[in-house]
């Protein structure tokens, strides 16, 4: 007699089996395929989201802890901004000329970071630090630029971060040479790297939160003392880490400042503030997208100007998580896991992992964790990114689930 293994066909693994089959690794955003979640165990589809949770395709609701690769800073759905982009919606998504909208939120953005003079909008990370270093080099007439880890997926900057040859990216090797590399965290390296190509490096490109506030005072001192441009990729951390990002928490400013994730709650939206002289040459280079003027984006932003405005502490998750952070680290040590997992990040967004680990999303401490979290109904893809929507009793659920995950390691 033959045994037949059954396997049961859930509504999210039939839309898996399809989607494979028309788009490239199962999602446009590859920080959201499926090959790098739990298939049939974990979430991979959502069909909608509230606060600090979201249902899947299969009728779960989820602990989220990712919160849109931490574009929905203020939590799934706000009805603040939802308001504002349902209202301007019914006025028009995007005109035949400027929204005056444009001019609203540049204003409320240069009085907030209040060194600045002016604002260039895209509509991704990605094209906002793109933007900013052709700038550099139409402003410097250099070629070369440093690269010091993931500042998106366009030709100047993918070598530097994935591992593979230019080529198999599709990427000119004549292309990637002109991008120098730095691992975070080495100003000495940096350094030596503008006496190496004396006068000959437009920008240097980084993301301060990987960086000490000493070191970050060095590389802009020495980068104005070569006629280097330094942008500072707070793509990421620039809504997340402090009402002024990083550069404000740290008080080290540099010549660019690049944000996004955050600016309007999960609606694509980028920009690039600056001194006048520099912000304007975004004209000269032709930095330009039909989209990066529509409506919808800038009422959620200036939505979330107002939240902002209004919060008596930002980021709100920051005393509770740093507190996380600092229980886990006591675990580890109470556990004897030390040297064998590390917390590593900030209040912003951080990690547990296995030290000197390749690659994070082959972390065999990620797989468990995530195996954990899944069974408990809470979403990570291994990274911790909390929202102004998490409740005390939310974040408790987390550090439980965390700690459950150590024991059991």
């Amino acid at each position: 007699m033959t045994n037949i293994q059954r396997v049961t066909t859930t509504p999210s693994l039939a839309w898996l089996a399809e989607v494979r089959r028309v788009i490239p690794a199962g999602c446009s955003t590859l920080a959201k395929t499926p090959q790098r979640l739990l298939p049939g165990r974990g979430a991979i589809v959502a069909v909608q989201a509230k606060d600090a949770e979201f249902t899947d395709l299969d009728g779960r609701t989820w602990l989220d802890c990712e919160m849109a690769m931490g574009t929905a800073t203020w939590g799934h759905a706000r009805p603040e901004v939802e308001e504002a982009v349902v209202a301007q919606l019914k006025r028009g998504m995007s005109f035949s000329v400027a929204d005056r909208l444009e001019l609203a939120l540049a204003q409320r953005l240069l009085a907030r970071f209040g060194v600045y003079e002016s604002v260039k909008f895209a509509k991704s990370g990605a094209d906002a630090v793109t933007g900013a270093v052709r700038i550099a080099r139409a402003t410097t007439g250099r070629d070369l630029v440093v690269a010091t880890e993931y500042h998106g997926w366009h030709d100047w900057a993918s070598p530097s971060h994935y591992a593979a040859q230019p080529a198999g990216l599709g990427i000119p090797r004549a292309v990637s040479a002109l991008t120098l590399t730095c691992p975070p965290g080495d100003p000495q390296r940096l350094v030596d790297l503008m006496h190496e190509h004396p006068g000959a490096i437009a920008a240097v490109v980084l993301c301060p939160t990987r960086w000490l506030a000493d070191h970050l005072r060095t590389i802009v001192e020495e980068a104005r003392c070569h006629g280097t441009v330094v942008v500072f990729d707070e793509v990421t951390s620039g809504m997340r880490v402090g009402r002024r990002a990083t550069c404000g928490e740290v008080d080290v400013w540099p010549d660019l400042l690049c944000i996004s994730k955050g600016m309007a709650n999960g609606l694509p939206l980028a920009g690039i503030l600056g001194d006048r002289r520099l912000v304007m040459r975004s004209e000269d280079i032709r930095m330009s997208n039909a989209h990066s003027s529509e409506s919808l984006a800038f009422a959620a932003a200036l939505a979330c100007e107002d939240l902002l405005d209004a919060a008596t502490e930002w980021p709100s998750w920051r005393v509770r998580a740093n507190t996380m952070m600092d229980t886990l680290r006591a675990r580890i040590a109470e556990l004897g896991l030390t040297g064998r997992i590390e917390v590593r990040g900030d209040y912003s967004s951080f990690s547990l992992g296995t030290p000197g680990a390749r690659d994070f999303w082959t972390d065999p401490f990620r797989a468990h964790l995530l195996e954990n979290f899944a069974d408990r109904r809470i979403f990570t893809k291994g990274y911790f990114v909390f929202s102004d929507r998490h409740t005390p009793a939310q974040l408790d659920e987390v550090e439980r689930a965390m700690d459950a995950a150590l024991t059991s390691y």
